[in-house]
């Protein structure tokens, strides 16, 4: 079975750099001719399921990619949550929350924005999120599943495919691209990282 990874297209906060985790922003049209290039290179595939998180971004994005069909909604999958810092470029963060910036970025995966997610629950959720995607392909044999996502979910489930310590800042999911990795014999092999 092949699943087919996807990060939605671009949006307006992707391009002033700002974090926006759960901020339920739409495609911008750089965004939306990023899913119609994908929507190309995947158009002789046919998917059993598509899954996307509760956010709108991945909804247009699976609109685009595979408008035949039915999304199933995960909200397992949707962003982590940045609290506070959502709407903000790194250069307001710094100069609104200077002391928690700096933690931040010495320990990311200890510290955690004002209000915001722990990295620790947010890799929870993914995984589980994941596991019911897994719990569906098995019961339904499926052939082909897309999963339209966000940067930071891509990389849990990157790593997660993996089984291996791989550098979560260095896995690399570019708008407009897509990844598979073929589930066989109880893991996943990545196959192809199209760019």
């Amino acid at each position: 079975m092949a699943i087919y990874l996807v990060r939605h297209g671009e949006t307006s906060l992707n391009q002033e750099k700002k974090f926006y985790g759960s901020l339920d922003i739409e495609l911008n049209e750089v965004g939306r001719c990023q899913s119609e290039k994908v929507a190309d290179k995947l158009k002789h595939l046919s998917f059993e399921a598509v899954y996307i998180s509760g956010l709108k971004r991945t909804k247009q994005t699976a609109e685009l990619i595979a408008p035949k069909n039915t999304h199933q909604i995960i909200p397992e999958l949707n962003e982590k949550s940045f609290g506070v810092w959502e709407g903000l470029s790194a250069d307001e963060i710094e100069l609104n929350y200077p002391e928690e910036w700096q933690a931040w970025l010495e320990e990311p995966f200890d510290k955690t924005p004002p209000e915001a997610e722990t990295f620790s629950s947010f890799k929870q959720r993914v995984l589980a999120g994941m596991r019911r995607i897994e719990k569906d392909f098995d019961e339904k044999n499926q052939t082909n599943i897309l999963i339209i996502g966000h940067l930071g979910v891509l990389r849990v489930l990157d790593q997660y495919f993996n089984r291996e310590i791989i550098d979560f800042w260095s896995i690399d999911y570019k708008q407009g691209t897509y990844t598979v990795y073929e589930f066989k014999n109880q893991h996943y092999h990545l196959v192809e990282r199209c760019r």
